[in-house]
């Protein structure tokens, strides 16, 4: 078997193994993905490969204004317009 064929074969094992955590715990897959990125992360960045932060900013969802983290919409005026489109 070549190189490329075993390099496959691998790589559905792992899809497989995947797979099988996401359906029986998908916390646990979750975990797991976030600890692969953290790691895989660190890696890069110790090869002196910077990543900048990323800031999240979040956008009224009727006209796209800047707004707080935690809010959907930013002013009542939108948040009336969103809810008469929907009926």
């Amino acid at each position: 078997m070549t190189t490329k064929e075993n390099l496959k074969l691998q790589i559905d094992w792992f899809n497989y193994f995947a797979d099988y955590i996401k359906q029986y715990n998908i916390n646990l897959y979750n975990e797991a993905c976030a600890n692969a990125d953290d790691v895989e992360r660190q890696i890069l960045e110790n090869e002196f490969i910077e990543f900048p932060e990323v800031e999240e900013v979040k956008n009224c969802y009727e006209c796209g204004e800047d707004i707080e983290p935690d809010e959907r919409f930013c002013s009542k005026e939108c948040y009336n317009n969103s809810f008469n489109e929907r009926i």
